[in-house]
């Protein structure tokens, strides 16, 4: 997993104060194998690989088959759950709620 923690650190100093939509919607498409679209690219190859990418200017990180999601899905639970939240979108929401508090600060708005 170390791969994937790097790949993780990429995205947590180049997505900045979005970082977490990226980590959270790599989660999802992880789930659900489909080409995707959005904060994070999905491109689903006929080997039953894939590639996942944080935006442009990512290189992404390559899962090989089902297992390997599954790993990656597990890893990220860990990481950013563990014991202080019941689920990635617990902890999505969580970041979410940080970074509306923080956005006034941040932007000089409010």
């Amino acid at each position: 997993m170390d791969e994937v923690d790097q790949w993780l650190d990429w995205i947590h100093r180049h997505r900045d104060e979005f970082d977490y939509r990226y980590i959270y919607f790599a989660y999802l498409a992880a789930r659900v194998p489909e080409p995707h679209h959005g904060e994070i690219t999905m491109t689903v190859h006929p080997d039953g690989s894939c590639l996942l990418q944080a935006g442009t200017g990512d290189r992404g990180i390559v899962l090989t088959d089902g297992s390997e999601r599954a790993r990656f899905i597990t890893h990220l639970r860990r990481r950013y759950c563990g014991d202080r939240y019941p689920s990635m979108q617990a902890w999505e929401e969580a970041q979410h709620e940080d970074f509306l508090e923080e956005a006034p600060w941040r932007f000089g708005r409010g």
